[in-house]
């Protein structure tokens, strides 16, 4: 019987941050432009305070504050779902190896590395932890420890 484990998705919290970025990117500068236009349409005399340009400033505004509440949304989408594969990490690689010691110290985007410390004693630093099919959390120096005829 196969071992189940939880999810760990780490992409799409990068991807939700990545997006997050472009519209904070374009999203901002549109929001700061309809409040100066704004700003400039209020000192416009009566008869130039049109209603195609009251319209138009309330458009970018608009658009300018649903970019902003995009921009919340996925910062705290990629925030959670990131907490969320990270404890799900560590406890599928807790389930797996049963360490007494265990520090997740870094993801770049494309690696894990961490450092481990067995139920022997034995004490692995800056290791990689591979993510394979189903979850599974694969750290190959615990592995070759495991089994030592392998490593021949």
């Amino acid at each position: 019987m196969q071992a189940s484990y939880l999810e760990v998705d780490l992409y799409d919290p990068l991807v939700f941050a990545g997006v997050a970025l472009i519209v904070l990117v374009f999203g901002i500068p549109i929001l700061l432009h309809a409040w100066i236009r704004k700003a400039k349409f209020n000192k416009l005399p009566d008869g130039y305070q049109t209603h195609a340009l009251r319209t138009s400033i309330r458009i970018e505004t608009i658009v300018g504050a649903a970019a902003i509440a995009m921009l919340a949304a996925l910062g705290i989408a990629s925030w959670v779902g990131f907490n969320t594969a990270w404890s799900n990490l560590e406890a599928n690689i807790e389930q797996k190896y049963h360490p007494v010691e265990l520090n997740i110290h870094e993801y770049n985007g494309s690696w894990i590395g961490a450092d481990i410390t067995l139920e022997d004693g034995t004490s692995f630093n800056d290791v990689v932890v591979e993510i394979r099919d189903g979850n599974e959390p694969f750290i190959t120096e615990v592995w070759y420890h495991d089994n030592p005829e392998a490593a021949g």
